[in-house]
């Protein structure tokens, strides 16, 4: 590969870690793939970021953001709980998606940059719902903040039984169990309109 500037190559660098990371998982990114996906010699990833670790970090934190903008995308273009349900359903999403978030919610206890990331992408999917909760005029039986988490808390919970197959994992049962929980935590707030 010819010479590049060292902002471009490290952009290459790290759209190759997230291709690898996207198709094969956050643990299958390694130095030889993001060199052979991105054309660049392994020594390259050295120069441009602290450690191999630094850039998997930073190439899942741009997945994070990827994904939140095309939830909020879609959650804008939805009203009531319709948007709501939009942040909170992987229904029709990709699979490799949910192995990723999965796959690094167990890592990230083994590994403080991305503890922070991670901590990091759940606040900022808890800020997304409680926002869309409060733009929506949807009256909660305490606050926004509060039922986000009790939110974000059934859809991870029932992800983690149904991984280890204690629940029913058919997405009619799960989207059923949180369109219920939506229905008891969020009204319409009449008063709003």
């Amino acid at each position: 590969m010819g010479y590049l500037k060292a902002d471009v190559r490290a952009e290459l660098l790290l759209n190759a870690a997230i291709k690898v990371m996207q198709s094969e998982g956050y643990a299958a990114v390694t130095a030889r793939k993001i060199a052979q996906q991105s054309g660049a010699a392994v020594g390259h990833i050295n120069r441009h970021f602290a450690s191999l670790s630094q850039l998997k970090c930073q190439a899942f934190l741009a997945i994070v953001h990827e994904k939140s903008a095309e939830h909020k995308a879609v959650s804008e273009a939805l009203s009531g709980t319709e948007a709501v349900l939009a942040l909170l359903d992987a229904g029709d999403k990709k699979t490799r998606d949910i192995e990723i978030w999965r796959e690094v919610s167990v890592l990230a206890h083994q590994d403080r940059a991305l503890h922070e990331i991670f901590v990091y992408a759940l606040n900022l999917w808890h800020s997304m719902l409680s926002e869309v909760i409060r733009h929506n005029h949807l009256r909660c039986h305490d606050t926004a903040p509060a039922t986000a988490w009790r939110l974000i808390a059934l859809v991870l919970g029932q992800d983690l039984l149904a991984m280890h197959n204690v629940i029913d994992g058919d997405e009619s049962v799960l989207r059923g169990n949180l369109l219920h929980l939506i229905q008891l935590e969020l009204l319409p707030d009449t008063s709003a309109r």
